[in-house]
């Protein structure tokens, strides 16, 4: 079996300078309806998901609370693998708050836009011009300045969001889950709830800013000023989402989703629907890391672009063994 597969951009990369890995980190409160996600040991903990993926992802380690980053059932945080990959790959990382409840408690770029509202209860976006300028702010400081430009998420709940958001643009198809078997009814209930609220609009940004969450808003900003380098979005439905609205809202040129063999496996004609060829995924098998074996069972499946921080680490040093190794022990780390 390849490590990686897809659109041939990927032979494209090959200089670790050449890369610029950004984490889009923000909240929903749509994450704290029970059992909608599993990023977190509860449905109100899910808010600090995002600022501990961002502390591990940079610093290797949870700072603001003294706690291990898993699901009640021992299910690891994707962040893990983020992290131990891109040790290996030794890209830049860049941390931007796309709806921090919290600051998190290393070097990062704060807007202050703070969580998204529930878009079933009212307008889930009231700052999303806000957000907008921000990424379009950004995206023209990093253009040309890297050629390969990679954005992840961790957005707990963000599954449901762009669920609720493809629906309202007439894309009927579910999206994934973080959990084995996907509450695919508690989504659609959500979206009609939020649609009862407020009418599906013709207007593909007014749908984003009523349904949707500030990490969609950060990452069509940033597009909207990356005129020269080649843009991947890092992740699974959410991010092919993502894609599918920049390429109408924005119509840019060079983007690619990068995600995993997992989204491929669980939502491959999803994705082909959105993104179509411009798909790149990485083929993984944790079944020798005790936490990690669950994502082999279907849990998880992405997060914080852990399918594109493997595939370049593979891709920039070609060493699976190496890149296991550390991610295993960047695992046992937080075990002691």
């Amino acid at each position: 079996m390849e490590i990686v597969e897809g659109n041939s951009i990927y032979n494209k990369i090959r200089d670790r300078n050449d890369i610029l890995y950004i984490l889009l980190g923000g909240t929903t409160n749509v994450s704290t309806i029970p059992g909608i996600s599993a990023a977190g040991a509860s449905p109100e903990l899910t808010k600090l998901t995002p600022v501990l993926d961002s502390e591990i992802i940079l610093a290797g380690k949870c700072i603001s609370y003294d706690v291990v980053p898993m699901t009640e059932e021992g299910i690891p945080t994707p962040s893990i693998i983020t992290r131990g990959a891109n040790e290996i790959s030794g890209i830049d990382t860049m941390i931007i708050d796309s709806g921090f409840v919290q600051d998190p408690a290393i070097p990062f770029i704060k807007t202050g836009l703070g969580a998204a509202r529930d878009g079933s209860k009212e307008k889930a976006l009231p700052g999303y011009e806000s957000a907008l300028a921000y990424g379009s702010y950004l995206g023209a400081l990093i253009d040309n300045k890297y050629k390969f430009i990679f954005i992840g998420e961790s957005v707990p709940g963000g599954t449901t969001t762009a669920y609720t958001v493809l629906s309202s643009i007439g894309i009927k198809e579910m999206t994934s889950s973080s959990m084995k078997t996907s509450p695919d009814g508690l989504k659609e209930a959500y979206a009609n709830k939020a649609f009862l609220r407020k009418a599906r609009s013709e207007n593909y940004s007014e749908n984003i800013s009523e349904f949707g969450d500030y990490m969609m808003a950060m990452a069509l900003g940033i597009s909207k000023s990356v005129k020269k380098s080649t843009l991947f979005y890092a992740g699974g439905t959410q991010m092919a989402t993502v894609f599918y609205l920049d390429s109408v809202i924005n119509n840019p040129v060079n983007r690619y989703v990068f995600t995993t063999g997992y989204i491929m496996k669980d939502k491959e004609k999803l994705m082909k629907t959105l993104v179509k060829s411009k798909i790149v995924y990485a083929n993984m098998n944790f079944s020798g890391i005790d936490g990690l074996k669950y994502y082999d069972d279907g849990y998880v499946k992405e997060g914080t672009g852990f399918g594109a921080a493997f595939g370049i680490s593979y891709l920039l040093d070609n060493n699976t063994e190496k890149i296991y190794s550390n991610i295993k022990r960047v695992y046992r780390s937080f075990l002691k």
